[in-house]
């Protein structure tokens, strides 16, 4: 209670009761504001790590795609090379194919051994 000196006025125990429990509702809902804020925060912030996992694990799997696309271009140069020789030895065949068939069709073939005289 005021005392009668200090210029203010007295209040009546209803009065005074009704001050006490106002800043203490406004702490409730401050304290119910902050307990709200807290689980917004605590649900953005499991979002947060989730969403950082994700971006890790797909930033693991990005990195072993790129290697493997590494391994198959090596793999696809190889290739290439390999067919390319494999064409040009084709067309040493085809070169010698048609040689061979040459020498076949002509009436007097020139043996290129001198055959040896038998011992009869």
């Amino acid at each position: 209670m005021a005392r009668p000196d200090d210029g203010r006025q007295k209040l009546t125990p209803e009065e005074a009761a009704a001050e006490t429990q106002e800043p203490a509702e406004a702490a409730r809902l401050r304290a119910e504001g902050d307990a709200e804020t807290r689980a917004r925060q605590d649900v953005t912030e499991a979002g947060l790590r989730e969403a950082d996992r994700t971006l890790e694990d797909g930033g693991a799997r990005l990195r072993q795609t790129r290697a493997e696309l590494r391994e198959r271009e090596r793999e696809l140069a190889r290739t290439g090379e390999i067919t390319r020789e494999v064409a040009e030895h084709a067309a040493d065949l085809r070169a010698q194919t048609a040689q061979i068939a040459e020498v076949a069709r002509s009436p007097n073939p020139e043996p290129t051994e001198k055959p040896k005289p038998s011992a009869d």
